[in-house]
C-alpha cells in the first residue's frame, strides 16, 4: 500500500466502520474481497476497543461508493449504524448533559476516535465553532468525513431536535452532484469545498438539555476516552516515531518550534534538542523527510490540485513547494505527477 509507513500510523476506533458491511450489502456489494485486498479483518468492525488503519477504512468506503455509484454512500451509512458502536466515544456523545458538553466532548476526544488533526474549538457569545481536518497522508477521505459528520449530527439531533438545522456545517469535500441529500442528512446550512471541516453551533442551542443525559456515565466515558487516547503515555515507539506522529497531525500548521513541541512530550526544550541530537537528526530534518514522503504520495496517488497539496503540507506559497520537490526528486511537481501518469 502506498506510503504505508505514514498512513498506517494513523488509526481509528474500528467500530466507526461497523455499518459499512450491512450498508454495502444493501447495494449487493460484498466487501470481503475489498477487505482482503486492503488487509482488513471486517470482524474487527464490531469491536468497541480495537483500532484499525484510518487510511484503509477510507479506501474501503471510497471503493464501496464507486461500486454503488452513490456519492452519498458514506453519508447513508448512518442509517445502519447502531448507537454506541464506537464504545466510550459514542456513549459519551449520547449521554452529554447539554449541547455545550456534547461539542466539548467531541472536540476533546475526536482524535482518540479517529485521529483527526488541526482540531480547534472556540466558544464565545456567538456560540461554538469546532473545526478539524486529517493528516495529509489520508488522501481519499470524502466518504469517511461524510459518515463521521452524519453520525455526529445524528447524536446532536437527539438533543436539539429540529433546531439542529440552525447548525452550520463546512465540508472539505467538493460539491456533490446532488447536494440536497447531504442537506437532508446534515443541515440546510451546508458549504462544500472548504479548507477544513467545521461545525458552528449557535449560542441559543448550547445550554439545551439532553433528554438522554446521564452525567455519571458521561463522566466515566470521558475518563475512559482519556485513558485510550492514541498519544497516551507519549505514544508507543521510539522517540523519533513519537515526533513523527506529532508532526504528521500538524503538517498544515506553521513550523512549530522546539519550545512549542517539547511541552507535549513532558520534557524541556534543551532535553528535547539533546534527544534529537542523540538520534543524529533535527526537527527540521524530520519535518523535511515527512514532507518528501507525503509530497510523493499526494502527487502520484491523488488528483489533488498542487495548490491544495501545498496547503496540506504547510507551505506558504507554491514556489516554496516547487523548490522542495526539485531538491528532493530533481523534477517539478507537475513533472513528477506527469511521470506517474505517463
Amino acid at each position: 500500500m502506498a506510503n504505508k509507513s505514514i498512513a498506517d500510523e494513523l488509526t481509528a476506533v474500528a467500530g466507526v466502520a461497523s455499518a459499512i458491511q450491512a450498508h454495502a450489502q444493501s447495494y449487493g456489494i460484498d466487501i470481503g474481497p475489498i477487505c482482503s485486498a486492503l488487509k482488513i479483518d471486517p470482524d474487527m468492525f464490531q469491536s468497541l476497543t480495537a483500532r484499525i488503519s484510518l487510511d484503509r477504512i477510507c479506501r474501503l468506503l471510497e471503493a464501496c461508493a464507486l461500486l454503488a455509484d452513490d456519492e452519498a454512500f458514506g453519508l447513508k451509512c448512518v442509517d445502519r449504524f447502531v448507537a454506541g458502536s464506537t464504545g466510550p466515544f459514542g456513549y459519551g456523545l449520547m449521554t452529554a448533559p447539554t449541547v455545550r458538553d456534547f461539542v466539548r466532548f467531541l472536540a476533546l476526544h475526536m482524535q482518540y476516535a479517529t485521529y483527526a488533526s488541526n482540531l480547534r474549538l472556540t466558544i464565545d457569545d456567538r456560540g461554538a465553532s469546532f473545526s478539524w481536518s486529517f493528516a495529509p497522508a489520508i488522501v481519499k477521505r470524502d466518504q469517511y468525513v461524510d459518515m463521521g459528520i452524519a453520525l455526529a449530527m445524528r447524536r446532536l439531533r437527539d438533543i436539539a431536535g429540529s433546531r439542529t438545522d440552525l447548525v452550520e456545517v463546512d465540508l472539505e469535500r467538493p460539491r456533490p452532484k446532488s447536494p440536497q441529500v447531504f442537506r437532508d442528512y446534515l443541515t440546510r446550512k451546508l458549504r462544500f469545498g472548504c479548507r477544513e471541516n467545521a461545525l458552528r453551533i449557535p449560542a441559543s442551542l448550547l445550554d439545551m438539555h439532553n433528554p438522554k443525559a446521564d452525567a455519571r456515565l458521561f463522566s466515566l466515558m470521558d475518563i475512559q476516552c482519556r485513558s485510550m487516547w492514541p498519544n497516551a503515555d507519549h505514544q508507543e515507539g521510539s522517540f523519533i516515531d513519537q515526533v513523527r506522529k506529532f508532526l504528521i497531525l500538524r503538517m498544515a500548521e506553521s513550523n512549530p518550534s522546539l519550545s512549542e513541541i517539547s511541552p507535549h512530550f513532558g520534557i524541556s526544550e534543551r532535553t528535547f534538542q539533546r534527544r534529537l541530537a542523540e538520534e543524529h537528526t533535527s526537527l527540521a530534518e524530520i519535518r523535511d523527510d515527512l514532507r518528501r514522503e507525503l509530497s510523493l504520495n499526494l502527487l502520484t496517488e491523488s488528483e489533488l490540485p498542487i495548490a491544495e497539496i501545498c496547503y496540506r503540507l504547510g507551505y506558504s506559497a507554491p514556489s516554496a513547494f516547487t523548490r522542495s520537490v526539485a531538491r528532493w526528486f530533481g523534477r517539478t511537481p507537475s513533472e513528477l505527477r506527469g511521470r506517474k501518469s505517463a
